[in-house]
């Protein structure tokens, strides 16, 4: 009974509202890249997918980097100017950071990354990196600027857009063959395009907080949140080398179509992971931040997500892991049947992953930089035991799978734990 009535308490309340007009403009976002599966997979080969996710690994470490994590602030600034003063903050670090970066990958590191990678001919792709990160950098700041001023219906918005863009972009290069690449050429366009919305929704919508930002405000807020490029920008770094370590190393111990394959079989997890989540986690931080200021605790709406997201996550795996080859291979041909097989290798990670990520935001509400660095490199490191044993020694793609579903599930579960003792508010 007491199970029920916490369910139904939490149902009626404004956090699933939010969430639910977070999760609708999201399911929108990622049903359209779903309905074009069948097109793209098609169109393109498996090699094009995994030149695209190697290019987008490299291009995710940029996008950390580059802004020294200084947006994360932008939820818990004491005033929306300072707020705006950390997201043109974040977008002038990024921009010269980026630039820096590409002269270095192009002109010093250029050899270096195509023979590691086993791609010679990612040399001309390079300038792609630099732009899509700072695309991705612009809205990344919009969306934490639209978390904190609570304007949920135009986050919801912009995720369509962005999501919209891409993909058409990628059918409309795909199907006129205008340039080589057209996958790679389709997804940077169409994140230039949402950047480009998300900066003049930004502007119009609150143009007198922006103006109104000196240099001054940025370097005080530069000083003032310095632990962000100190702890979480390192700790960040971690968790997205992690993430972005299978497809550089597989593309190293393997080839490009195993690339392909697993950037798929992750990809066939981005639906429902993003769609709920992804919006969960946006609501979740700005509902746990208010409660922890108010009471010194948020252990309420944690039991209650939690709770609701344990059990999507069981009834989803124990329903859909068994036919995902079949549903690989109906949506995109039969050229990705192997996909669907590895899918179904991640499928216990991804699950503890579903609850994880949304949880995730607790760390910085309750400011526990330093926990989840450690907790970070524990990721980094378990998700590269599980890429040496399995490529290096066991060299078997199978075996790197489990064992990479396995440690990652371990380090998911891990930081679980830690959110739910740090919603507490348990000094540690």
């Amino acid at each position: 009974m007491k199970l029920k009535n916490q369910i139904g308490r939490f149902f009626k309340t404004d956090f699933l509202r939010n969430s639910l007009t977070l999760s609708g403009g999201v399911a929108v976002a990622q049903v359209l890249p779903f309905l074009f599966y069948p097109l793209l997979g098609r169109i393109f080969t498996v090699e094009e997918f995994g030149l695209l996710a190697t290019i987008t690994s490299i291009t995710s470490i940029l996008v950390v980097v580059s802004t020294g994590k200084y947006e994360s602030g932008i939820l818990i600034a004491d005033s929306k100017r300072e707020a705006g003063s950390l997201a043109l903050l974040s977008l002038a670090v990024s921009f010269v950071f980026l630039v820096v970066a590409y002269l270095l990958m192009q002109f010093v590191l250029d050899d270096l990354l195509c023979g590691w990678l086993k791609e010679p001919g990612l040399s001309r792709w390079l300038i792609i990196c630099p732009i899509s990160a700072f695309s991705i950098v612009v809205f990344n700041v919009y969306n934490e600027w639209c978390v904190r001023e609570k304007y949920f219906k135009g986050l919801s918005a912009n995720k369509i857009v962005n999501s919209g863009a891409i993909v058409v972009s990628k059918a409309l290069f795909g199907l006129w063959k205008v340039v080589p690449q057209g996958l790679v050429i389709g997804d940077t366009l169409g994140r230039i395009i949402s950047a480009i919305g998300c900066a003049v929704r930004g502007y119009v919508r609150d143009r007198d907080t922006f103006k109104g930002v000196t240099v001054k405000d940025m370097k005080s807020s530069a000083v003032k949140y310095s632990e962000f490029p100190k702890y979480t920008m390192p700790g960040q770094l971690l968790n997205t080398i992690g993430m972005q370590l299978p497809v550089l190393l597989i593309a190293a111990y393997f080839d490009k179509t195993e690339v392909g394959y697993f950037a798929n079989a992750m990809a066939l997890f981005a639906i429902p992971i993003t769609v709920v989540s992804g919006a969960v986690r946006d609501v979740f931080r700005q509902r746990a931040n208010e409660e922890y200021r108010a009471n010194g605790n948020c252990l309420g709406i944690f039991k209650k997500v939690t709770l609701v997201l344990s059990l999507m996550a069981i009834v989803a795996l124990g329903v859909f892991v068994w036919f995902l080859p079949q549903l690989m291979e109906l949506f995109m041909g039969h050229q990705w049947y192997r996909a669907g097989q590895y899918a179904q290798y991640l499928s216990i990670g991804m699950a503890l992953s579903f609850v994880s990520n949304s949880l995730s935001g607790i760390f910085i509400v309750v400011e526990k930089l330093k926990a989840l660095f450690y907790w970070q490199v524990f990721f980094v490191a378990s998700t590269l035991a599980a890429l040496l044993i399995g490529g290096l020694w066991l060299k078997s793609m199978v075996a790197t799978m489990i064992l990479f579903s396995l440690l990652r599930g371990l380090a998911y579960l891990i930081s679980i734990l830690l959110t739910y003792h740090y919603s507490k508010g348990v000094k540690a």
